[in-house]
């Protein structure tokens, strides 16, 4: 298992929606932190397979530019998009509900 399923399986399981006790504030964060890491897990695999956000933009349609600012943290992309980013990578999201 690797470090970014640990850490949505940890973060994921503090998680309860019969909790009234959770706020807006508390998701917009969590989200915050899931996104950053999604998105840092891109990046990495990305390096790690030796492809270049131009080869990444070719697999995918998205401009290079857009990769770049993703991966930089500048851009909010959607889940949609994340997926795309992935499937270029030969990887798929998977966000589980236990």
């Amino acid at each position: 298992m690797d470090d970014f399923q640990k850490y949505l399986d940890k973060s994921l399981s503090t998680i309860s929606f019969d909790d009234k006790k959770i706020n807006d504030d508390f998701l917009e964060v969590d989200l915050e932190i899931l996104y950053k890491s999604i998105i840092n897990e891109i990046a990495l695999t990305r390096k790690k397979l030796g492809i270049s956000q131009k080869e990444l933009s070719q697999r995918t349609g998205i401009p290079q530019a857009n990769i770049s600012k993703i991966e930089n943290g500048t851009a909010n992309p959607s889940l949609k998009l994340l997926i795309r980013l992935g499937q270029g990578l030969n990887k798929k999201i998977v966000i589980k509900f236990e």
